[in-house]
């Protein structure tokens, strides 16, 4: 198939989806003939590497007669994300044209997304523009099941084909004699990321904490959201068992994966978090609430810990994982299995499989 991908990623390293994106991308190449245009100004260097991508500026205005060859008029379009102005006018083009697409909406169509600080705008926007672009979608990729069913349903047509990641040479080999080193890597999105709940759950049992030698470092983008964070922290005056660190990636965020006991992500909703998906590929723990949308898959794999987005949830969850710190060794084994069944090029195949299956479906329906 020729596959026309259009993204709108940012220039954010700790942004799930600017290592996701192109990461899948790279792979359906294996097995498509594959064009990728990013729609803002963001370039990252390891987008550079893949030759499939262009920026906007290289195209001119978001428009098929604008691009080369057969991705003029390609056999179908997917849409890396939602909430783009750009990406919908341009789907106007491909129903006039009768070129199909797809849509991966990565946890913006759940209600737990449409409720959060911004609903009211979300919702005047979907009802001016993005429910039409939603149900005249040839489907919607889900990358877990449970992401469809807390989804709003406008499109009865939808796969479910998670987030991937290459295996990594190096994985978790020992853990902490005295102490256990608690791990978040992403976006500081206090609401998003359940991180008030954690920071809640904290105060609750900090005296426990302190004696456990349980320390948690947070690494994510500086700004406000961080900062209103960081005020919460020195409030409860837990800075001594919650740290807020600034960005990282490449060969420092691999060393902070490879020097933690457990990856502890409380988030509120999720589509399907590449950096849960990472930290397991390296053999380490997770500490999930059901907002990620791998809480059975940790429970079934055995690959760690697990609760609601609730305060006395995760103070539970905590306080078992405090008890149990002996099955660290038997949990990381596990992450390891859990994270195979992500592997980018088998997923790449699926998606291949499952598009095909949906347009020859709908031709014989026309």
């Amino acid at each position: 198939m020729n596959i026309l991908y259009i993204s709108h990623l940012g220039d954010k390293i700790s942004a799930g989806p600017s290592w996701s994106v192109p990461a899948s991308i790279r792979a359906q190449a294996k097995y498509d003939n594959v064009f990728w245009v990013n729609i803002t100004s963001a370039r990252m260097e390891h987008w550079l590497n893949i030759a499939s991508f262009h920026s906007i500026e290289d195209c001119g205005r978001l428009r098929l007669k604008n691009l080369p060859g057969p991705f003029s008029s390609p056999d179908i379009v997917v849409f890396e994300g939602f909430y783009a102005i750009k990406e919908v006018l341009f789907s106007y083009e491909l129903r006039r044209k009768r070129i199909p697409y797809v849509i991966i909406p990565r946890g913006s169509l759940t209600r737990q997304a449409l409720r959060n600080h911004s609903w009211l705008k979300k919702k005047i926007a979907h009802w001016l523009f993005f429910n039409s672009f939603v149900k005249h979608a040839l489907a919607i990729q889900f990358l877990t099941e449970k992401e469809h069913e807390d989804s709003i349903k406008l499109n009865k047509n939808h796969v479910i084909i998670p987030n991937g990641f290459h295996q990594p040479v190096l994985r978790k080999e020992c853990f902490s004699e005295v102490g256990i080193k608690a791990l978040f890597i992403g976006r500081i999105d206090v609401y998003h990321k359940g991180l008030d709940l954690l920071v809640q759950a904290c105060q609750q049992i900090k005296e426990e904490l302190r004696e456990a030698k349980f320390m948690i470092t947070c690494y994510g983008p500086k700004g406000d959201e961080a900062d209103g964070l960081d005020m919460l922290i020195k409030g409860y005056g837990i800075e001594d068992i919650v740290k807020l660190k600034g960005e990282i990636g490449g060969k420092e965020k691999e060393n902070a994966i490879l020097d933690a006991d457990v990856f502890i992500m409380t988030s509120r909703f999720e589509g399907h978090p590449m950096g849960l998906i990472e930290a397991l590929s390296y053999g380490l723990p997770v500490l999930v609430s059901r907002g990620t949308n791998m809480m059975d898959e940790v429970q079934e794999a055995n690959a760690g810990w697990t609760c609601e987005n609730e305060v006395n949830s995760i103070v539970t969850c905590l306080l078992r994982l405090i008890k149990e710190k002996s099955l660290l060794k038997q949990k990381s084994r596990n992450a390891r299995l859990l994270a195979s069944r992500y592997d980018w090029d088998l997923l790449a195949k699926d998606f291949h499989q499952a598009i095909s299956s949906i347009l020859e479906t709908s031709k014989l329906s026309v």
